[in-house]
């Protein structure tokens, strides 16, 4: 692998980095968001993700 020399960087100057965000914002949720119930019971809930997660 090569190493690339910056040659307009001064002697001891830290290497600058760029801030590429490439993750998108997400979106703001109401302060009154409230779950909507999916029938489940919280003992089936934890069952399905006890399977999921191994």
């Amino acid at each position: 692998m090569k190493n690339i020399i910056n040659r307009n960087s001064m002697a001891g100057e830290q290497p600058r980095h760029i801030k590429n965000s490439t993750t998108p914002a997400l979106p703001k949720t109401k302060k009154a968001w409230q779950p909507e119930p999916c029938g489940l019971s919280r003992e089936e809930l934890r069952k399905i993700v006890a399977d999921q997660l191994g």
